[in-house]
Formats: structure tokens, sequence, C-alpha cells
């Protein structure tokens, strides 16, 4: 199994990006909400999950374990396949995609490409009780998420530990409980710290 792949970007489209490794360039499928986020030529970790079919082998894509977590429960729902799983993340920030199943929100999720009223109330009553270790996420909504990717898009250390090869997302969550008032290269430290290295 492929956990993640390191690479730098070598193209783009809503759909899919191809990430350059080793001289190999792998095609990988994501969410067009996480397209969006990532630069051109720019170095990153993708978190992967693999797909055998009879006629295809895919590789699906995800900035972090969260999404790749999320994805996975999705396509445990019967009815739902890597497509429409892909669908769901490409139209919703997953902090809401966990809300609306938490708070049974039929007429959010029936938004995604693919849902109806009938595969909305399955997915929320094969994973309402599944989805516990995604409550940190429910603070955010989507109008929260933008303007908070904004306000990090000014932190020096978010773009420092961009630089070392982590998205956005990851930097995020590395600085939560760094306090923000050290000296930057301090700041650096710790938030290394939390991301394990």
């Amino acid at each position: 199994m492929i956990d993640f792949i390191e690479g730098r970007l070598a193209y783009k489209s809503n759909k899919d990006i191809v990430l350059l490794c080793n001289g190999i360039g792998y095609s990988i499928t994501m969410s067009e909400y996480e397209i969006r986020s990532i630069s051109s030529d720019e170095y990153m970790k993708i978190f992967t999950r693999l797909i055998v079919r009879e006629d295809s082998l895919t590789l699906y894509g995800f900035l972090d374990r969260d999404s790749r977590m999320l994805f996975d429960l999705l396509t445990t729902v019967s009815t739902i396949g890597p497509k429409v799983a892909m669908g769901i993340l490409s139209n919703m920030e997953i902090a809401n995609i966990v809300k609306y199943i938490k708070t049974s929100n039929i007429e959010q999720l029936t938004k995604a490409p693919g849902i109806g009223k009938k595969t909305a109330q399955r997915i929320i009553l094969e994973l309402k009780d599944k989805l516990d270790g995604f409550d940190f996420l429910l603070a955010k909504t989507e109008d929260d998420f933008e303007e908070y990717e904004e306000d990090l898009d000014k932190e020096p250390a978010i773009e420092a530990l961009t630089n070392l090869g982590y998205n956005k997302y990851e930097a995020s969550k590395a600085l939560e409980k760094v306090d923000m008032s050290l000296d930057i290269s301090d700041i650096i430290k710790q938030a290394l710290k939390n991301l394990g290295r």
C-alpha cells in the first residue's frame, strides 16, 4: 500500500495532479477543493489511497490524513464509490461534511453531486456514530475556514513550514498549540516538534 508520495507538482487540472517523484510522474486524482490550495511547482507530501478495479488502477490523493480517513469512511457507505466520495470532498470542506453528518443536515449534504435525499440519509445513518474522531473540526464552518486560510497566508511561520514541504493545513495544525509571541525560530522549532520532526 502506498501511504504517501513526496514530490514536486508537475501539472494540475480541476480533478487531478501529476506529482514528480524520482523521475516518475504519478497521476493522482484529488478533490477540487484541495487542488485549489496547491501552488504551481510546489513540493509537497500527498497521502494516497490506491483503488483497484477490474479495468483500472486509480490513485486518489489527499493533503492530510483526515481527508483520506473521511474518504475511506464515505466509501464504506453502500452506493457510494470513490468518484462520488471525491465529488463530496470537492464541493465541501471536510469540517462542514462532518458537521452536516453529525447534525443530520440532509439539505446541505444533497448539494453535493450525486447525493440525493435517500443517499444523504444513508450517509448519516451509517457514519454519524463513526465520526467522533473528527469532533475537533466541528467548530469550523466553510466561511470560517476561508477566513482562516486568508489569515494563515499572512503568517511567516506558515510560509516557513510550507517551504519545508508541509502544506498549509498541516502547518496550521502544528501551530495550533504554539505560543505565537515567541521568536520565529522558536515557533518553527515547536511546530516541527508537533509534526514529529
